[in-house]
Formats: C-alpha cells, structure tokens, sequence
C-alpha cells in the first residue's frame, strides 16, 4: 500500500509570497434543504442519481487540514474504492501534492467553492466569482476540469444555482449525512449511514481535520455497505449512467423515501 504523505507546512507571510490566505477554520453548519422541489426544475440541485441498481457514491468535503485526508485516501486505496472529493480552492492551491495524490487514486476532482461562504448571501455575481476563482485553481492543480460543485455547507437558492449553472456548473448536494462533521461517535456515523443508504445515494463525508472520527468509521461503512450488495462509484459516473433523480431528498432515519 502507498504512504500518503503529509504536505504542505508553515506559511509565512501568505499574501506576501502569492499563497492564499486562509481563515481560521469554522466548524460545519450543513443547512442544505432537505429537497428542493419547490425551486423551478431546471434548476434543481441534485440530491441522488435516478437508479434502481444498488450503487452509490462515497464524497469528501475538504476545506482545511492536512492530517486527515491521508489517512482517508489510504482508506479508499485499501478497499478499492473510488471517491468524488470537493476541493476548496485555497485548500487546493495550498496543498498541491495532496491534490495530486488524490487524483492518482483514481478519484473525481469537484469544487467547493472558492471560500467557505454561504453562496445565499453572495448573489449572483459573488457566487459566480466564487466559483470561477475555485475552478481556475483547480484546473491548474489537478489538470481536471471539474464541472460538479458542493457549495459551502450545502446551502444555496435559486439566485445562486442560476449562478451555478450559468458558469458551467451542477450543484450537488447530497441524499445522506454521515454528520461526521459532528463527530457523533463512530457507531453513530456507521449505524446512520447503513441505515438510510439506498440505490443512487450521495454519502456525504468530510476529510478536513474538523472530521476526527471519519477514518474511523470509513472502514466499517464500506465493508457494511458491500454486505448490504452496494458497490461504489464516483459522482459522475454514477449520473452519466443513470441521471439524476428529480425527486431526490436527503433522508432521515424513521422515514422510507423522501
């Protein structure tokens, strides 16, 4: 098995030497609706992919930190499986090599914005500024040109998913939570997550060092989810195979469907 290195170290004077500078890191607040059915169709975020098949894709939100994210690629590389990671811009570009490990695993590169802004409160203009600073990076880290993007803790509205789309882009948002970004306790995370997966389901993990327990609870939810008959792909294979689902939601336990 590869050794994903650490990267990156200490920046002095950022803004000085052309390093984007990056704001303390503020704990996850996912606000994401729970769907979106009442925002005109053409413009809907996707919540799932339109599959009957037992399939589904594995995404990792990162924004910062750097001892996270090895331990959940070495994770991925040991049970064979691929990822979508959305990528902040800033992280990217601080974090270069890390951005390539992730690309030789065979993983989707996606956006995550540029800052860790709400895209409701940037407008139309700021979210398309927003994401095309993001993509630039990007593309010049990972030599892929992303074309799905998350927005900052999932929230949006119809200003900003014109926005989105206008640039090229498609949100998506994700079917179901892990809530790794609570740190719940790992029994928490694996027991949520087997319990509401469900054909065409977008998993949504965190590999910023705000996650602590993500690689803890990695391991048992794939094994968990192989049991159950699931295999895994990235975001976009799994919607250039089946579409997305138009009338998807992120599910709550104690609750069939949306």
């Amino acid at each position: 098995m590869r050794r994903f290195a650490l990267v990156g170290g200490i920046v002095v004077a950022a803004a000085a030497v052309g390093y984007p500078v990056l704001r303390a890191p503020v704990p996850e607040r996912e606000v994401a609706p729970a769907s979106a059915q009442g925002m005109p169709a053409h413009l809907r975020p996707i919540y799932s992919a339109r599959t009957a098949d037992p399939v589904l894709a594995l995404t990792f939100d990162i924004s910062w930190g750097n001892r996270t994210w090895p331990k959940v690629l070495e994770i991925l590389e040991k049970e064979q499986v691929r990822a979508t990671f959305f990528l902040s811009g800033p992280w990217a570009q601080k974090h270069p090599e890390a951005v390539k490990q992730i690309v030789a695993g065979g993983h989707e590169i996606a956006s995550h914005g540029h800052r860790h802004d709400n895209f409701s409160r940037l407008g139309r203009a700021g979210t398309a500024e927003n994401i095309q600073t993001a993509h630039a990076i990007l593309r010049e880290v990972s030599g892929r040109e992303p074309r799905l993007i998350r927005p900052p803790n999932g929230d949006f509205d119809a200003v900003s998913l014109q926005a989105t789309r206008d640039v090229g882009y498609e949100t998506v948002i994700w079917s179901v939570d892990s809530l790794d970004w609570k740190n719940p306790g790992v029994g928490v995370m694996v027991q949520r997550v087997l319990s509401l997966a469900h054909p065409g389901a977008i998993v949504l993990f965190h590999a910023s060092d705000s996650s602590k327990q993500v690689h803890e609870a990695l391991p048992r939810v794939i094994r968990g989810l192989r049991q159950k008959g699931y295999a895994f792909m990235t975001v976009g294979e799994m919607l250039a195979r089946y579409g997305p689902d138009p009338t998807g939601c992120i599910r709550v336990p104690g609750r069939t469907g949306c």
